[in-house]
């Protein structure tokens, strides 16, 4: 993903983007750059007071990524398919699995001749 860059003046700016750990932000000031995962952190670091244009800039900017971010969040979690579930389209699924598949909780029955035999898992 591209990296965003807002510049609050002409020695401050924040910079951000996604790896796999989520968002990060690298908050740069003529003397000094750092990293960041938090937005209140790089906020508090640039040292912006409340009612400022440049706060206000930054808190927009934060909520339209963060509104970014749900948008896509919740376009990867949508399925590709309009189709019905599994459970509602089949009822008794779970118990055919059951009944025909492996591990220990699949054998309960006792006619079953490796009833006692220990299983590792």
């Amino acid at each position: 993903m591209k990296r965003e860059r807002l510049h609050l003046s002409v020695y401050t700016s924040v910079e951000t983007g996604v790896d796999w750990n989520g968002r990060y932000y690298i908050a740069c000031t003529s003397r000094a750059s750092m990293f960041f995962r938090c937005p209140k952190e790089a906020r508090k670091w640039l040292k912006l007071p409340a009612k400022i244009p440049s706060r206000e800039a930054y808190d927009s900017w934060i909520a339209s990524l963060e509104a970014a971010d749900q948008e896509r969040v919740s376009k990867k979690a949508e399925p590709l398919t309009r189709e019905a579930p599994i459970e509602q389209t089949s009822p008794n699924l779970l118990q055919e699995l059951l009944a025909t598949g492996f591990g220990p909780e699949c054998h309960l029955d006792e006619s079953d001749p490796n009833h006692q035999t220990k299983m590792i898992t």
